[in-house]
């Protein structure tokens, strides 16, 4: 073996004997708490998204199903999701334009339908797209029918963490793997302040994907803000960042 490969094998396990021990014992067990409360505040919905794209002046239209976290704020079933999920204008416009001859004009809109919440326990409630805001990605459903009972929810007070403050996330997964709640920690790399505040905490991926949707926590449990896609100025632009809890129960509010 060379010095080069000695070096590089003693960095890495450097580095993962770092991330092993990011999170003491105490860490893992306040996390276990936290789903094993707020887990079930954590949903799957589930709609059928119309998408109509004009493409050169060419218009097509395709159905497709989708899948996303999301998060009930309160008992009533008030929830809170990435409008992203539901109205992918801007995804699907970047994708299709990357494979179109450079300067054709292409023109997305979506429309989502048969919306329902796949809830922990297994049920599915229709439910209706209440608000939205589009600046904030936030699509906001409450479920069409009368509750028996009030549903799970995130209902602590919200957290202002701190750079490189250890959080953690909660998913639901989907159907593959029954519907389970999963789980992953991260630290906060970068506040953004301007012109709305945002955390960035990478490599968010327990349930797969980007974590869209889903609610993160702080070690002592309290409601940090949901993963959303971040403006970045540019249209048609956006990453993946962290609106906190105070914004979205501001912007909730509208919808009660």
């Amino acid at each position: 073996m060379t010095r080069r490969s000695i070096v590089t094998l003693t960095w890495l396990a450097v580095s993962m004997s770092t991330l092993a021990g990011a999170q003491t014992v105490q860490d893992r067990a306040a996390a276990r708490d936290v789903v094993k409360k707020r887990g079930d505040a954590v949903v799957m919905v589930l709609a059928t998204i119309k998408i109509r794209a004009s493409i050169g002046g060419t218009e097509q239209t395709v159905d497709q199903t989708a899948q996303a976290n999301a998060t009930i704020l309160d008992p009533t079933g008030l929830t809170v999701l990435s409008l992203s999920s539901l109205q992918p204008d801007d995804v699907v416009t970047r994708n299709i334009s990357r494979s179109v001859r450079p300067g054709t004009k292409v023109e997305v809109t979506s429309d989502p339908s048969e919306i329902r919440m796949h809830l922990a326990d297994g049920r599915e409630l229709p439910a209706k797209l209440v608000l939205r805001d589009e600046d904030l990605d936030l699509a906001f459903l409450r479920p069409t029918e009368p509750l028996a009972a009030p549903l799970a929810c995130v209902d602590v007070p919200s957290a202002t963490p701190s750079l490189m403050d250890l959080l953690m996330i909660v998913q639901r997964t989907s159907e593959t793997t029954g519907w389970a709640a999963s789980a992953a920690f991260g630290t906060v790399q970068l506040i953004i302040d301007k012109p709305q505040t945002y955390y960035q905490v990478p490599l968010l991926t327990a349930g797969g994907g980007n974590g869209l949707g889903s609610p993160l926590f702080d070690t002592a449990g309290m409601f940090v803000g949901v993963v959303l896609m971040r403006s970045t100025g540019t249209k048609g632009s956006g990453a993946v960042g962290v609106l906190p809890a105070d914004a979205i129960r501001d912007v909730a509010r509208q919808a009660k």
